[in-house]
């Protein structure tokens, strides 16, 4: 089952399979659904990614992908790979972090006998600290992560809030 992880800054809509997620030892593997707002290079509308993501030493790599004519990853595959890509860095406040931080904490076992907190009173501050909270990840700089050694799109991560991405 699809569930929405996170949206880069130019509007591409990350996706995760939550039933997919498998944990051995330190490495999770997810399915992710990267749904594009405009068309990539290869005219796709959306990719499907396997990712493996490396806890111990924070860093992924793609284990396969496919680009998809269609949204949600329907239509004619226009490219698939199945060759492991090499290991990056999960660069923080980048889409790639997000959708690692949901994996992991979809697969994590809660505790035994640990109740949830109970959800915060509903009043104007926590609306105008809500959105304090969501324009906290904007980052305005140009930088890039030199250490991402991308061979696709598919496994470049993308600055949350960095509107230069447009």
């Amino acid at each position: 089952m699809w569930m929405r992880a996170t949206e880069g800054a130019d509007g591409t809509v990350f996706y995760i399979d939550r039933d997919s997620i498998k944990k051995e030892g330190s490495l999770i593997r997810v399915w992710e659904l990267q749904d594009l707002k405009s068309k990539g290079p290869l005219d796709e509308k959306s990719r499907r990614v396997l990712v493996e993501y490396d806890t111990k030493n924070d860093r992924r790599r793609v284990l396969s992908f496919s680009f998809h004519g269609e949204q949600m990853g329907a239509g004619i595959t226009l490219k698939a790979d199945q060759t492991p890509g090499k290991w990056t860095m999960v660069a923080p406040n980048t889409t790639a972090a997000v959708v690692f931080q949901v994996a992991s904490a979809l697969k994590a076992p809660l505790a035994k006998n640990s109740a949830l907190p109970p959800p915060p009173p509903q009043s104007q501050s926590s609306e105008l600290n809500q959105s304090h909270i969501s324009g906290a990840n904007d980052n305005n700089s140009n930088s890039k992560n030199d250490s991402v050694d991308s061979k696709n799109p598919a496994e470049e991560p993308q600055k949350i809030g960095d509107e230069s991405n447009n």
